[in-house]
C-alpha cells in the first residue's frame, strides 16, 4: 500500500516540521501575519486619529517612491494578463 497522510497516521515515526510543511506555506502564513498586523494597525491609527496624518506624512516623504512602484506593478499586470489572454487562444 502506498504511504498516505491518511495511512501515516498510525505511524509511530513522526514527521518533522520541515517535511510537512512547505516554502510557499510558511511564505503565506507570513505574508497573511504581515496583513493582520498592518490593518491593526491602520485601525490604531484610525482610533486615535492619526490615520489621516500619517497617510498624509507617508506620502509628502515618498512620493516618488509610491509612484515608481505603483507603475511598476501596473505594467507587469498588463504584461502578465495579455499572456494569460494570449494562452487562453491557444
Amino acid at each position: 500500500m502506498a504511504k498516505t497522510v491518511l495511512s501515516n497516521k498510525g505511524s509511530k515515526n513522526p514527521r518533522a516540521f520541515l517535511e510537512v510543511s512547505s516554502f510557499f506555506r510558511m511564505l503565506r502564513f507570513a505574508f497573511l501575519l504581515f496583513l493582520t498586523f498592518l490593518l491593526v494597525y491602520i485601525y490604531y491609527l484610525y482610533l486615535s486619529g492619526n490615520l489621516q496624518k500619517t497617510i498624509l506624512h507617508i506620502w509628502s516623504n515618498h512620493q516618488q517612491n509610491i509612484i515608481a512602484f505603483s507603475i511598476f506593478i501596473t505594467y507587469t499586470v498588463i504584461i502578465f494578463q495579455f499572456g494569460v489572454w494570449r494562452g487562453r487562444r491557444r
